[in-house]
């Protein structure tokens, strides 16, 4: 217990330390029967479906799941125990979130040199979307705990700062909407929104790529990766896959079968040959909901919302722990940012969430803030699936050689845009997308085992914030 703190600093640049989670089980008899009642909702939600589920591994995985979490939790219990001032138990990871900042700027130069400041801010074991939440949190934590002025000022700035320079969208949401729920409570939220306005300022003054993305609403590819999780669960709405076997459907996707983190392959370090099968254990579906259904079915997504409403229920009138709580919920409706394991972030989610526990449960409250995550995880879905919507395109031809590149032509496809998936039991998508009014050439996969496999041409509608897809064609194809 002494060790706690330290090791609580120490895991933003170790994280391999969360890993001794389940040694912390024993601290969830301090819960309340509701606490300890919701818990076992949660971990049957995984189980039992597992029981069932097509892949072979999907119980001891769902198993070892369950067991971290809790353990996450219990960990969360043990430090709201510690002092009459829980929250303040969170200030070590402020001092290791500083390392973490200071060691993706030292990365990113060391990569990159002089031509850093045309690259997203990159970490060796954190993507530019996690690293941006991190950097968010770390301004939650400036503005929230009582650390001396210079390095509160430090963290805060630096936090900032590397929000700005990762242009994560996601993480600029979480702030947003974390800063926002401080506002409840008569919290430090304004001063969260403040700095979250400060580095939308910054980046509408600074004329490169990088910062334009905070103003830009496309879904960089999640669209496809959606569609393809919706597919599992419509396949197996009652069970699932199994836990970190849905990445095995998603993998191709959007980054290929096997990928590394974004620093790496800037590096020109790819996947080796023994670490792709293994591929699908880091393809994610970028929305916690459709994550959650796809595992573990219509019971996993559940049990899974009723977990987050207890945590925010119980988290209800303690401004730091209810606005960390809120960021992850709200980056979770585009991104799976507490995922477990994961490079010490989502760690940080069920940790805090045992600590918001550990005050009490209101069941009333946990309903209705589950139904309300429920609603935010599904707004994009419900924000296409109201879109009028427009004249269908034909296909005026297709053409698929053995070698070379493909082509196809659509008539009526102004204002469309154009994907082609390469698919067999995943799909990779062929290069990126195409207006729908132009001639589309795509390149055909490379040194593929002989087969049979599915070209998908996928439309989708631009209108605002959506794309809504529609199947054109499928068609078999032998290689």
């Amino acid at each position: 217990m002494r060790l706690l703190p330290f090791a609580l600093a120490l895991a933003p640049l170790f994280p391999p330390l969360a890993l001794l989670a389940p040694l912390f089980l024993g601290h969830l008899r301090r819960l309340s029967p509701w606490a300890l009642g919701l818990l076992g909702a949660y971990a049957l939600s995984i189980l039992l479906p597992a029981l069932w589920a097509p892949e072979a591994l999907a119980l001891p995985l769902a198993l070892g799941r369950v067991l971290y979490v809790l353990g996450l939790v219990g960990v969360g219990v043990a430090l709201y125990h510690r002092t009459p001032t829980p929250s303040q138990e969170l200030t070590p990871l402020g001092y290791g979130l500083l390392f973490l900042y200071g060691s993706a700027l030292l990365a990113s130069y060391l990569a990159f040199g002089d031509k850093v400041v045309d690259q997203r801010l990159m970490h060796p074991f954190h993507s530019p979307v996690g690293l941006g939440f991190m950097g968010a949190m770390g301004v939650l934590l400036a503005v929230y705990l009582r650390y001396p002025w210079p390095f509160r000022l430090l963290l805060g700035l630096l936090g900032g700062a590397v929000l700005l320079l990762s242009a994560s969208r996601g993480g600029m949401l979480a702030l947003l909407v974390g800063g926002a729920g401080g506002l409840l409570f008569r919290g430090r939220g304004l001063w969260a929104l403040g700095l979250a306005g400060l580095v939308l300022f910054a980046a509408s003054t600074l004329d490169t790529p990088i910062s334009e993305r905070f103003f830009q609403a496309h879904l960089s590819g999640r669209e496809g990766l959606w569609l393809r999780a919706y597919e599992v669960y419509r396949a197996h709405p009652w069970t699932g896959v199994g836990p970190y076997v849905l990445g095995d459907y998603l993998k191709g996707t959007l980054f290929g079968e096997c990928f590394l983190f974004p620093l790496l392959e800037a590096r020109g370090l790819t996947c080796p040959s023994w670490l792709k099968p293994l591929g699908g254990l880091w393809s994610f579906a970028h929305n916690h909901l459709l994550q959650a259904l796809g595992e573990s079915g219509i019971f996993g997504g559940v049990g899974l919302l009723l977990l987050v409403g207890g945590f925010l229920a119980a988290g209800w009138g303690e401004g730091l722990l209810f606005s960390l709580l809120l960021a992850f919920v709200a980056m979770g409706m585009t991104d799976n940012p507490f995922s477990v394991p994961s490079p010490f972030r989502g760690e940080i989610f069920f940790l805090v969430g045992g600590m918001a526990l550990a005050r009490g449960v209101r069941l009333p409250a946990t309903l209705g803030l589950a139904g309300a995550a429920a609603l935010l995880w599904s707004l994009p879905f419900l924000y296409l699936a109201t879109r009028p919507a427009t004249p269908p395109p034909k296909l005026a031809y297709l053409a698929v050689p053995r070698e070379g590149a493909g082509s196809l032509r659509i008539v009526g496809g102004e204002g469309y845009g154009v994907q082609v998936w390469w698919c067999q039991e995943g799909c990779q998508r062929l290069g990126w997308e195409w207006p729908g009014d132009r001639l589309v050439v795509f390149p055909l996969p490379q040194d593929l085992p002989p087969g049979e496999y599915r070209l998908r041409i996928l439309l989708f509608s631009r209108h605002r914030l959506a794309l809504k897809p529609r199947y054109v064609l499928e068609r078999e194809v032998r290689r």
